[in-house]
């Protein structure tokens, strides 16, 4: 995964440095989108994500932190947080901004803990992978959370708001018996291109049944649109 995720570091790092044009460059399902690197080292957080951070309690663990900006508002706010990420490039970033406890690791083979809370924020579920590939995530959570621990995470469902053609899409993909929100991924910048990978956006119904069947215990926040915030804990 680390080689998926260097290009979006390196964009990070040049406009943290003072490159305030370098944009990254993203095929979803081969549909190009350009992103401005500064979108990742913005200081406004959005409403779900200050809600998520209000329920922040505890020894925190903030998963593909990036930029770090959440890390620096609970950090403000007096909590004990690290920070990982599968990028050097984005942990040299938030070193540089202020960020205490910045680690490079992969999540599946990061040893610390056990967290009170982990949060997983700016489409936090997307690191699962495939819908396949959420019982294992759970697991995971389960072994860095401490007894009552909770994990806080954003997703979307993109079936909210769908326009034709997406609709369309998501009915190609469920007659193919594949599940709507998973997307290939791939990112480039300056001609460097990182490995495919595969995101999940899910929905809230599907990702607390599958909650359920691995124990745990899944509350809906609150709704933007198909933009989600949930919270779970081992029931």
């Amino acid at each position: 995964m680390k080689d998926a995720y260097d290009p979006h570091g390196a964009a990070l790092l040049d406009c943290f440095r003072g490159d305030k044009d370098a944009v990254l460059i993203c095929y979803q399902d081969s549909t190009r989108d350009d992103v401005p690197a500064a979108f990742w080292l913005r200081e406004h957080i959005e409403p779900l994500e200050a809600l998520a951070l209000d329920l922040c309690r505890g020894r925190v663990l903030d998963v593909g932190a990036g930029a770090g900006l959440h890390t620096l508002e609970l950090q403000r706010r007096g909590l004990d947080v690290t920070a990982i990420d599968i990028s050097s490039d984005c942990v040299a970033v938030m070193r540089e901004r202020g960020v205490r406890k910045a680690v490079v690791a992969d999540l599946y083979e990061f040893e610390g803990g056990p967290f009170d809370t982990i949060v997983n924020l700016c489409n936090g579920l997307d690191k699962v992978g495939r819908l396949a590939d959420l019982p294992r995530f759970l697991e995971r959570m389960r072994l860095l959370l401490a007894p009552e621990g909770q994990l806080i995470a954003d997703s979307f469902d993109l079936r909210v708001g769908a326009d034709s053609s997406r609709r369309a899409e998501i009915a190609r993909r469920e007659a193919a018996g594949r599940y709507f929100g998973e997307l290939d991924l791939r990112f480039e910048y300056k001609g460097r291109n990182g490995d495919p990978f595969s995101v999940l956006q899910i929905d809230y119904t599907t990702l607390a049944g599958v909650a359920a069947e691995q124990g745990w215990a899944c509350e809906h926040v609150q709704s933007s649109g198909g933009h989600y915030l949930a919270r779970a804990w081992l029931a």
